[in-house]
């Protein structure tokens, strides 16, 4: 038996998010990728209010960062390209996070991590619950909070624990990182090549996959051994 698992597209974010999401909002686009059609089609877009096509791949750290700059409200939304926003999903998440100074990021799903190693992912509950990483597919957090830890560290590009040392940093300067997995939120996992052996080409480099997992691990753990439980 062969089961097909939906496929969302950018096409289907930006309806999704022009249906779904009533508050006020700016959408911004960060293209790493090469492809002419996509380009286009993001330029000509009129739900896109502002973007950034690089000439090159820059990573994710580095193109999360340019969002950022490009941003002008007080609450930034990371989001794939392949995840589905349903209704007030968004206006939830950001309500929980201006609830209280003492949080620092919130997002659908999340989990736990010990002596900088993966532990568990947070199990599923009807309420909001305080995690150490929130999951990158899908997260907020106030504009001044990602200024304050310096925003994304650019020493693991092209990509991989970019957004679990985030999480890191808001925890390290003593705010909350919350899971609320009630909104509907779906990630479709299409993009994702962490559990592929393939090459990745970046800023005239080139690094396997499994290398670049090494790497970076390598990296985080050097960073935050001792920091946390």
């Amino acid at each position: 038996m062969r089961f097909f698992m939906p496929k969302q597209t950018l096409k289907e974010t930006l309806v999704d998010i022009k249906k779904n999401v009533k508050m006020d909002y700016e959408i911004i686009v960060v293209c790493n990728g090469t492809d002419k059609a996509l380009h286009d089609y993001i330029i000509k877009h009129p739900d896109i209010d502002r973007y950034c096509i690089n000439s090159v791949n820059v990573g994710v750290a580095r193109a999360w960062n340019i969002g950022a700059q490009l941003a002008e409200g007080e609450v930034l939304c990371y989001l794939n390209d392949d995840v589905s926003i349903g209704p007030n999903s968004l206006e939830t998440l950001t309500d929980q996070l201006l609830a209280s100074e003492d949080v620092g990021e919130i997002g659908p799903a999340g989990s736990y991590w010990r002596n900088c190693q993966h532990h568990a992912f947070v199990e599923e509950s009807a309420s909001t619950t305080e995690a150490d990483v929130v999951s990158g597919f899908c997260f907020l957090l106030r504009a001044s909070t990602f200024h304050e830890v310096g925003g994304f560290d650019i020493a693991y590009t092209p990509a991989g624990h970019e957004e679990i040392d985030l999480s890191y940093k808001i925890r390290q300067i003593g705010l909350k990182c919350l899971v609320n997995q009630s909104v509907d939120i779906k990630h479709y996992h299409h993009h994702g090549v962490s559990a592929q052996n393939m090459d990745v080409h970046y800023l005239g480099s080139v690094i396997n996959t499994k290398d670049l997992h090494e790497r970076n691990k390598a990296y985080f753990t050097k960073k935050w051994q001792g920091k946390f439980a």
